[in-house]
């Protein structure tokens, strides 16, 4: 199979959300390359790039509500055609992501899913925008408010996931305007925080703009978890329709160590963009 072909189906599918277009990638990268991509979940296991002609690639471990490890089809395939495109090997660290994010600082390798404002921008070098994250308020339904502007959060508590970062006016605000509730990274976790009126509010990306999307999704999430608290069993909960800002997610890697790496990712980004592979950007995120 061609790779011209691959991405001519690839691109059909439309997003790299496309289940037949990820399965068929899949299974093409591991003809052509004899091996599919490795996961760990120790960065501290992760060699010296160089010596073993790799490129580490660090992102957030997801686990689903029974803190089992979530398939990442979507990353996969962008990892692998980076990887083709650019001819080098990699290895792929699924890791809690504070702790991707302290590798990440110490030179250990490459991170993916990272939000570019000015404080890291003296630590690392970023890639062009990769995706779009629409970032909304999650509230219970008995307790909304109305959401236009940062003035609506005034005085209020907003979960957010310990280590996150966000577009600068955001952290601007944070702890001045609004105090900042730090979550773990557990959605369940979070949402019995919120149940529990441990905030007023809790931030949750989707890279879906519909918020209607988002709800259901952690609304599921929560019927699996039915009985927990039973008290709360017919608490719904509300994704407020406007989303608090839209974030640009990167790749990253710390200033002095990158070797070229960050050219080399931009023009696989540009490659995938132009064939279809990853959806356009906006010009005012890049």
């Amino acid at each position: 199979m061609k790779l011209n072909k691959v991405i001519l189906n690839y691109a059909a599918g439309l997003s790299l959300r496309t289940t037949l277009v990820s399965a068929l990638l899949s299974v093409f990268f591991l003809v052509q390359s004899g091996a599919a991509t490795a996961a760990t979940k120790d960065p501290q296991a992760v060699v010296d790039s160089k010596a073993a002609q790799e490129v580490v690639f660090l992102t957030n471990d997801a686990v689903d509500a029974k803190g089992q490890p979530m398939p990442m089809d979507n990353v996969s395939n962008l990892l692998d055609y980076i990887a083709m495109e650019e001819k080098f090997k990699l290895r792929w660290v699924r890791t809690p992501w504070q702790r991707a994010v302290k590798v990440a600082e110490s030179g250990g390798g490459v991170i993916y899913g990272m939000s570019r404002v000015k404080d890291r921008e003296k630590i690392y070098h970023f890639s062009l925008p990769v995706q779009l994250h629409y970032v909304f308020l999650v509230t219970r339904s008995d307790a909304q408010f109305t959401y236009n502007s940062y003035a609506d959060l005034r005085g209020k508590t907003i979960g957010i996931p310990r280590g996150f970062m966000f577009n600068d006016e955001f952290e601007t605000l944070r702890d001045k305007l609004f105090k900042v509730e730090n979550d773990g990274h557990d959605t369940i976790a979070r949402l019995n925080k919120l149940m529990f009126k441990r905030m007023d509010a809790a931030l949750f990306n989707s890279a879906n703009k519909n918020p209607r999307f988002l709800e259901r999704r952690l609304q599921n999430a929560r019927v699996d978890q039915q009985g927990m608290f039973p008290q709360f069993d017919n608490v719904e909960i509300t994704v407020l329709p406007k989303p608090v800002f839209i974030d640009a997610v990167h790749f990253a890697v710390r200033a002095d160590k990158d070797d070229g790496i960050i050219d080399k990712i931009n023009d696989a980004i540009v490659k995938a963009r132009k064939a279809g592979i990853l959806e356009d950007i906006p010009s005012s995120f890049n």
